[in-house]
This record gives structure tokens, C-alpha cells and sequence, in this order.
């Protein structure tokens, strides 16, 4: 790989790149008011960055200026599927130059280790509050936006209400579930349905996105299975099925709604942090739908 570099006000600029990629960024960069102070003039390549869609990797004094758009852009599609099965180069060195990890040998390796989850990556590497020296400002902007690092506990404290309720019939349907909207209240059934079906009601009078999260993981937190069991079992008056069939049968399906619950809360708190981030900006809106 070729490089070049730019010195101004005692700043050395590292351009890394094919020969015409890196003189055609270098000549963007000198045009900047650059001034000497790290912080500041992170920032302005940053954005010179994004504006221009420079090719290069950059070093200024000799530490990586991340892209920020690109670096969102990318971990929102990982947000998409909660898998690292379409982690990038770009995000994997991320990962490991600026959030502290290790390479974990290499990216099939760092994918290994996290169990391919993007989840397992947050609660065990991203929600440590990784030091960011002050003239790192172009990495603070990108943790702040994406809410890693020191700023992941305003996870929790995000209002899920700020996201529409209608974005959550989409995902509920890609999950495997007939969802109906009804006056104050949501319908929910399973699409493949076993030989009892499985149907089920929460209250949606606020109609905010809340009265379905809360509403579904408490319907799930006090279910109760002995009583539903029973009552399958009165209805089955001709004895067609086993005890046992109808036990496998509620399991499945209680696995399934714990996978929505868990599904539609974390995509919610990722759609509502995107909302009401700083930089809002509907190029990184997080599509809650899953891709096909």
C-alpha cells in the first residue's frame, strides 16, 4: 500500500492508498483550516471525510480519523440482524483498534468468539467505558452516536415512547406472528400454527410503543403454563393427543415469544437511541424490518 504525508502546523497527515486515491484526498485535506489543535482538527478531516467520500485510510500523528458515517452506517446493519455474520474488514479492525478489544487472530476468529452476536459484542466489550482522550474527538463523536463506551448506559434511560407503535408490526410479522391492531388492543398469533393454536391479547390504549413491550413481556413473565395446560387438556376431549405433545407444544411456543420479547425490546431501544441521537440524521434510520 502507498502513502504520503502532509505536515502542517507541526501535524503529520498520513494518507494510506493507491497512488491516485491518496494524492486526490491529500490535496482536499490541505485545503482545510487546519489549526494544530488535535481535537478541532480531527473533526474537520472527519467531516472533510464524509463530505468528499475520500478513498484513504488517514493517520493523523500517526492514530486513525474514522469516518463517521461510514462506521455508523455500518454497525446500524449489524444492528439489522444482531449478527457479525456480515462484519466488515473496516468494522472489525473498529472493534479491535478502537474499542480495545484483541484480534482474537483474525476476523473469522473475533466472530468465533462472540458467538457471531452482536449482542454478546455490546454487553461484553462495548459497554466498558473505554478511555477516549480528549484530542480523539472524532471517536468520542462516533461512541456518543452510537451509544458505546461511556455513553451505553443511556441505553436504559432511552424513551422507547418516541418510536411510532406501527414500526413494530413489521418486525412482530417477520418474527413468525399475525399481529391485529384493534381498538385499544393487539391481537397476536403464531403464523405456523401446531394442533392447538396459540393466541393471545395486550392492552394498547396509550398506543405507544411501550403498551407493546411491556404488555408482551408481561404476558410472558406471568403466563401460566400449568393452567393453560390443563385447559388444553379439558378441551382435547377425545384424547388425541399425549400430555407430553401438548407440554413440547406450549414450550415451542413460549420459546417463540421469548424471542419476541427479546427481539422487539432490543430493536425498539435501537430505534428510539437512534431518534433521539445528537446527530439524528435519516441516513442512518435503523429500518426495524429484518432483512430479508
Amino acid at each position: 500500500m502507498n502513502h504520503i504525508e502532509l505536515n502542517k502546523n507541526n501535524k503529520r497527515i498520513t494518507f494510506y492508498g493507491s497512488n491516485s486515491v491518496i494524492e486526490s484526498d491529500k490535496n482536499i485535506i490541505d485545503k482545510l483550516p487546519l489549526t494544530g489543535d488535535e481535537a478541532s482538527d480531527r473533526l474537520l478531516i472527519q467531516k472533510c471525510i464524509d463530505d468528499n467520500n475520500l478513498k484513504s485510510s488517514i493517520l493523523y500523528d500517526g492514530n486513525t480519523v474514522y469516518s463517521f458515517k461510514k462506521i455508523v452506517k455500518e454497525y446500524r446493519n449489524l444492528q439489522k440482524s444482531g449478527s457479525l455474520e456480515k462484519l466488515t474488514d473496516k468494522m472489525y479492525h473498529f472493534f479491535t483498534n478502537a474499542c480495545g478489544d484483541i484480534a482474537h487472530y483474525n476476523i473469522n476468529g473475533f466472530k468465533g468468539y462472540y458467538n457471531n452476536s452482536l449482542r454478546n459484542l455490546e454487553s461484553q466489550l462495548l459497554n466498558r467505558d473505554t478511555f477516549i482522550p480528549r484530542w480523539h474527538s472524532d471517536l468520542d463523536r462516533i461512541f456518543k452516536e452510537l451509544k458505546i463506551g461511556k455513553y451505553y448506559s443511556e441505553r436504559e434511560n432511552v424513551d422507547l415512547d418516541i418510536v411510532p407503535i406501527n414500526k413494530l408490526k413489521p418486525i412482530i410479522e417477520e418474527l413468525g406472528w399475525k399481529v391485529k391492531p384493534t381498538f385499544g388492543f393487539w391481537d397476536f398469533e403464531q403464523k405456523e400454527q401446531s394442533k392447538f393454536p396459540f393466541k393471545f391479547s395486550i392492552i394498547t390504549t396509550n398506543n405507544k410503543a411501550t403498551d407493546v413491550t411491556e404488555g408482551l413481556k408481561y404476558y410472558y413473565n406471568y403466563f401460566d403454563k400449568d393452567g393453560y395446560i390443563r385447559d388444553l387438556i379439558e378441551l382435547d376431549e377425545d384424547h388425541e393427543s399425549s400430555v407430553s405433545d401438548i407440554v413440547h407444544d406450549i414450550e415451542r411456543n413460549m420459546g417463540l415469544l421469548s424471542r419476541l420479547v427479546n427481539e422487539i425490546n432490543y430493536r425498539c431501544r435501537n430505534e428510539a437511541l437512534i431518534l433521539s441521537g445528537y446527530e439524528n440524521n435519516k441516513n442512518y434510520d435503523l429500518d426495524l424490518e429484518l432483512e430479508r
